[in-house]
């Protein structure tokens, strides 16, 4: 009796060991600037020639066909750190109070985030974040086990006063830190699998924030190539290059381990690309030629080329190969990510933060990418009340609900209004001919902005200093 104890429990203990931890892995990829049509392949199949006619991305290409890639994914913000904070909290960046980079911060950094309520489900979580963080606390306060710190653009090789080096582009090693960043995250996924924990781990590339930082290999391959008319800029080439052979390694990693079992891929960007290469100080007026065509302008705006970008998960379960033109933010990330890691044992023991803005993306991606998930408030929601010079140079929000986006400027006091099912490219403002729907549009911009107490152009630092009190208008509108 005893000899079949022994051998029923080191039976046991193999099967749990083989079976391994039944909650589900993440692979949270983040790139940063990174643009809709930056890919050599297109989003949105329904427009085959909106992608790059330069850039080489057969990983990314690779990446975006597993899953469900959605055509219509946004960032919460058009810069960078109030995207990342809305990401981990599932907020939208005016009701976080973290709508700018620059300036005193007006976040309450007590909040809940994405590793520590995956720990709420499973306890034996192992969770890392490598790479930018760019949130103003640091990440194990937020359940992460193995991270790098209170890291931003700096750490990124990110020269602000330096334009020479910023867009002249130079060589390294590791460019933009791609491949150390990838192999850390390949040793903690094995490092994971030996502990037989569940993981999550979000990869945030520096990539493709300036610098313009490459291989001499990646270089030397693109200069070869003839440049695109959208995209014709070397460096950055060679830069996106290095980038996507890094995300190939990780995806061979996830092939060669069989994840695909147990493994979610999330694939997005911080915000949108830059308008143009070098930065350029224009004050809203028009790019004769956008890097984010057929978007309109780019990093800084509301407009599509700033907020749209790649969003793609795949995993298991998950629909395969699908597009969905349902819109999507990356503040939905959090509830999607928490519903995908439950079973339905844990369904009800798991509380999910008051006041999220994002919704759980799971039927959608699970059961019909057609679908449009009720949100707890109409539409996404975007808001920027500041002044930027290379921006669209005024204080502006937007609303999307359905295909209908609006576009409201303070100063100027006035909206656009587009329907983006059949003008992606915002050419035709429709505020005059559909005036009812605009003003609904407004309202609900409006109301929900109070609900949150946003903040208004008004205390914004930039309002009073750029804008003059308001004085300064953009000089958008002669494009309309």
């Amino acid at each position: 009796m005893k000899f079949f104890l022994l051998i029923l429990s080191l039976a046991s203990i193999l099967c749990i060991k083989v079976l391994g931890d039944k909650s589900p892995n993440f692979i949270f990829i983040l790139t940063d600037d990174q643009g809709w049509n930056s890919l050599s392949s297109a989003i949105n199949p329904e427009f085959p020639d909106a992608k790059s006619d330069y850039h080489k991305t057969p990983n990314m290409d690779r990446l975006i066909k597993m899953g469900v890639n959605f055509t219509d994914g946004y960032a919460a913000s058009p810069v960078c750190s109030p995207s990342r904070y809305s990401i981990q909290f599932g907020k939208s960046p005016a009701r976080l109070k973290k709508t700018i980079v620059r300036g005193k911060s007006k976040v309450d950094h007590n909040q809940v985030g994405i590793a520590q309520l995956l720990k709420s489900i499973n306890k034996n979580y192992l969770c890392a974040h490598l790479g930018k963080w760019h949130i103003d606390a640091d990440p194990s306060d937020y359940g992460y086990d193995i991270h790098d710190g209170i890291t931003k653009n700096k750490e990124g090789n990110f020269h602000h006063n330096d334009h020479q080096l910023q867009w002249g582009g130079y060589a390294e090693e590791d460019p933009k830190r791609v491949n150390s960043l990838t192999d850390r995250t390949i040793a903690f996924i094995s490092k994971a699998i030996d502990e037989n924990r569940p993981f999550y781990v979000q990869l945030s590339h520096y990539a493709v924030h300036s610098d313009l930082v490459y291989s001499t290999e990646s270089f030397a391959e693109m200069i070869l190539d003839k440049p695109g008319k959208i995209h014709s800029n070397t460096s950055y080439a060679a830069m996106i290059m290095d980038l996507d052979k890094s995300i190939g390694n990780l995806l061979n990693t996830y092939e060669k381990l069989d994840l695909g079992r147990n493994t979610y891929i999330i694939f997005t960007s911080d915000n949108g690309g830059m308008p143009v290469l070098p930065i350029q100080v224009n004050r809203g007026k028009p790019y004769k030629n956008g890097f984010n065509s057929p978007l309109v302008r780019g990093k800084w705006d509301l407009m599509e080329g700033g907020i749209r970008v790649p969003f793609h998960i795949s995993g298991p379960g998950i629909i395969s190969e699908q597009t969905s033109n349902t819109p999507v933010i990356g503040y939905d990330l959090l509830p999607t990510i928490v519903e995908l890691a439950q079973s339905s044992k844990t369904k009800d023991e798991v509380f999910l933060p008051k006041e999220l803005d994002g919704v759980s993306l799971v039927e959608v991606l699970k059961t019909d990418t057609s679908l449009s998930p009720k949100r707890p408030h109409d539409g996404i929601i975007f808001h920027f009340p500041h002044y930027n010079i290379v921006g669209l140079n005024e204080p502006h929000s937007a609303i999307r609900i359905g295909d209908h986006k609006l576009v409201k400027f303070y100063s100027s006091k006035r909206s656009l209004l587009f329907d983006l099912s059949v003008d992606i490219s915002e050419r035709k403002d429709l505020f005059l001919k559909q005036k009812l729907l605009a003003s609904s549009l407004e309202s609900k911009l409006d109301e929900y902005l109070i609900e949150v107490g946003a903040e208004i152009p008004e205390e914004s630092f930039t309002w009073e200093k750029n804008g003059q009190n308001g004085k300064v208008k953009t000089q958008f509108f002669e494009r309309y």
